[in-house]
């Protein structure tokens, strides 16, 4: 039987984020005939953060231009607060919480811990799949092959628990949704090499690396040429997309030529789409279950 792990992106603050594709990915795999894995979501939407003092200092400041100017509109001024809030600030603080060096420690830790029981509660089962979203993708890809981190850090955890050489329990498959990898690695700079090492044991059978990307999700981008994936004979690497709307709001502006309001409107829900989505689910049962003729054969649309 296969395990499978998520890890979470940006503005997650609900631990049972992956419930719903759970349950979708449990339909495609029913549908045919498949044993049903375990499923385990980590989460470490809880690390401290200082998004809230933040947003206090900023309606202070906003408070004080009002004073300043009673007849100004400060809505209009400082506009798009609710999206600012929810989602940009979001997005920036999980980046700099992950990047600060005691709090993404703490971040690892949590993962590490969330993975090591999540197998040694399974012992007899050989397959573990990896399902990341957003941030939880640069995570993912931070902690194999990065090579900044002391010695005691809780990435090396990570890395023993998956490694094929040692672990009856080994990494079999990758998903990544919505990830921004392809730029952060700019600051990573983990080459294509690390990648060709990383997956040196899987002469028999590549690892599976499926990299999901929604139309409206401006943060997500394909990443097979920055890897190198086609001149790397141990890993079987694709980018697919969800080619669909993000709302209806977005599909209504699209329609009437509304390009810059279509992509504000749908940028939030594009991001998150892919928990939700019977496309996302079909392609992660199809990595589950290493059906590479499904895989290459998908293209994702009104899902």
């Amino acid at each position: 039987m296969a395990l499978v792990f998520f890890i979470h992106g940006v503005a997650t603050k609900d631990a049972g984020y992956s419930k719903k594709l759970e349950s979708l990915i449990k339909q495609e795999l029913i549908k045919q005939e498949q044993i049903l894995p375990h499923f385990y979501a980590s989460f470490w939407g809880n690390v401290l953060k200082q998004i809230g003092q933040i947003w206090n200092w900023i309606h202070q400041d906003l408070q004080d231009f009002k004073k300043s100017h009673p007849n100004v509109d400060v809505r209009d001024v400082f506009r798009y607060q609710e999206f600012r809030q929810d989602f940009i600030s979001e997005f920036f603080g999980d980046i700099l919480t992950y990047f600060n060096t005691e709090r993404g420690r703490k971040i690892r830790e949590l993962i590490a811990q969330a993975l090591s029981d999540f197998v040694k509660n399974f012992p007899t089962d050989e397959e573990l799949h990896i399902v990341t979203h957003s941030l939880g993708s640069v995570v993912l890809w931070d902690v194999l092959f990065s090579d900044k981190f002391a010695p005691d850090d809780p990435a090396y955890e990570i890395r023993a628990t998956i490694d094929r050489n040692e672990q009856h329990t080994y990494l079999k498959s990758i998903t990544t949704m919505g990830s921004p990898i392809l730029f952060f690695n700019m600051m990573l700079n983990v080459n294509s090499i690390k990648i060709k090492d990383f997956t040196e044991t899987y002469k028999s059978q590549p690892l599976r690396w499926l990299n999901i990307i929604h139309s409206s999700d401006i943060i997500a981008y394909p990443l097979k040429a920055s890897l190198n994936a086609s001149l790397i004979p141990t890993i079987f690497f694709r980018d697919k997309y969800i080619w669909a709307d993000a709302n209806a709001a977005e599909r209504g502006a699209r329609t009437f030529g509304q390009a810059h309001a279509a992509m504000g409107i749908g940028v939030a829900d594009g991001h998150g789409y892919y928990w939700n989505s019977r496309g996302t689910a079909r392609l992660v049962a199809a990595n589950i279950l290493g059906d590479c003729t499904a895989i290459d054969s998908a293209l994702i649309d009104n899902n």
